[in-house]
């Protein structure tokens, strides 16, 4: 059986060369290329165009998509104004990844979702965020580290009976945390299968399992704690066995 194509829409950023102006380029970060590679799939970058539905030939050729993290997403998405904590945001960038949000939700493609990929699926799915962590009552603990990004800082707890649960074989995990938005009001669809101790939401999930979303990165957990594979193991094993039907 040949690997299944995990599809990852890209970020932006601008970057400065030789000459005098800066260079506008859609990246992915190593890490989730590696995550994807090393546990069974074919990662390909989606980069954002103009127009979303130019890159549909692109959607039909994944088995699966991977939403990485990235900047903010625009308020206006779900019905609010900015924020003075709001950071930057890319519409273009919300625009395409929300198009590819529906079209796995059309096709039923497998999904996994990282930080702002989290946040991403949650609007997508009409939910809401909180534009800063500071906007919600009782958040305590610094979910923004500084250091290295493999660095495990909080406590996660995970809900017995959950996809997630079963795909990660345990009740609590300590994982880093790289965020200063988080869902609100979860989306249709949507369940909360993780929190952290002051009642973040951490991870979402779908009732059947198509769509599995941690707000924290995994993808940079790999070699220190294994289990954090096993997301990106499920993403591919879900993705093969959906190329594989007739």
């Amino acid at each position: 059986m040949s690997k299944p194509i995990i599809g990852i829409p890209g970020n932006k950023i601008a970057t400065q060369n030789s000459s005098s102006e800066p260079v506008e380029r859609a990246y992915v970060n190593v890490a989730c290329v590696r995550a994807i590679e090393e546990n069974g799939g074919v990662p390909v970058l989606l980069p954002t165009p103009q127009n979303p539905e130019l890159m549909l030939p692109a959607l039909r050729l994944c088995d699966g998509l991977l939403f990485p993290g990235g900047d903010d997403v625009d308020p206006a998405l779900y019905g609010e104004e900015p924020h003075p904590l709001l950071e930057k945001v890319f519409p273009e960038l919300d625009a395409f990844w929300i198009y590819a949000a529906l079209y796995a939700e059309q096709n039923a493609l497998p999904v996994l979702g990282i930080c702002r990929g989290l946040q991403v699926l949650n609007v997508a799915h009409k939910g809401t965020l909180y534009q800063d962590l500071s906007l919600m009552e009782g958040t305590i603990l610094s979910h923004r580290q500084e250091g290295s990004r493999s660095t495990p800082v909080h406590q996660v707890a995970v809900e017995p009976g959950t996809h997630l649960h079963r795909i990660l074989g345990t009740n609590s995990v300590r994982t880093n945390s790289l965020h200063h938005q988080a869902a609100k009001l979860p989306g249709e669809g949507l369940v909360v299968s993780a929190r952290s101790e002051d009642g973040v939401v951490e991870a979402l999930e779908s009732t059947d399992g198509r769509v599995i979303a941690v707000q924290w990165h995994p993808e940079e957990h790999l070699d220190n704690l294994p289990c954090m594979s096993h997301l990106f193991q499920n993403l591919c094993k879900r993705a093969a066995e959906r190329r594989a039907k007739p």
